[in-house]
């Protein structure tokens, strides 16, 4: 997926906040490869097991007016289509390879009556850094059960 220039710049100007965001935790932002060149990888961590470590693909078509794809994988440009690349999380589906969540263009595709409510897509900030926040906050919730087998 490419994006436009627009985009591109937009995104430039936000991924730092996300990078440096991720680097505190002991995560790394990737940027994107020569096969996939619209999608940045999240590495990431739980704070209740650091030596755990997801790959979190995040594809924007337009950025910022609309929430990004999110995947897992096992590496930065890995398969996206293996379930045990993903956390076991309420809201993330590793068995439809999708997460639920008002965060994602997959859960908006679930339910578009969203963009009518509370939990409609916002394109104010820094919508990167709030991807990446709202992934972090799910990994350290009291409700992650690990990674799916």
């Amino acid at each position: 997926m490419s994006l436009d220039r627009e985009s591109e710049l937009a995104l430039a100007a936000d991924n730092p906040a996300a990078a440096d965001f991720l680097a505190g935790r002991g995560g790394a932002l990737h940027p994107p490869i020569e096969t996939d060149p619209g999608a940045w990888w999240a590495e990431m961590h739980p704070a209740a097991d650091l030596a755990e470590t997801y790959y979190a693909r995040i594809a924007w078509s337009r950025y910022p007016t609309s929430p990004p794809s999110v995947k897992f994988a096992h590496a930065v440009g890995a398969s996206l289509v293996d379930p045990t690349a993903w956390p076991l999380i309420p809201g993330y589906r590793p068995g439809s390879l999708d997460i639920c969540k008002p965060f994602t263009a997959e859960g908006f595709g679930l339910h578009p009556d969203w963009a009518n409510t509370n939990q409609a897509w916002s394109g104010t900030g820094n919508p990167f850094l709030a991807v990446i926040r709202e992934l972090q906050r799910n990994l350290n919730s009291s409700s992650y059960q690990g990674r799916h087998r």
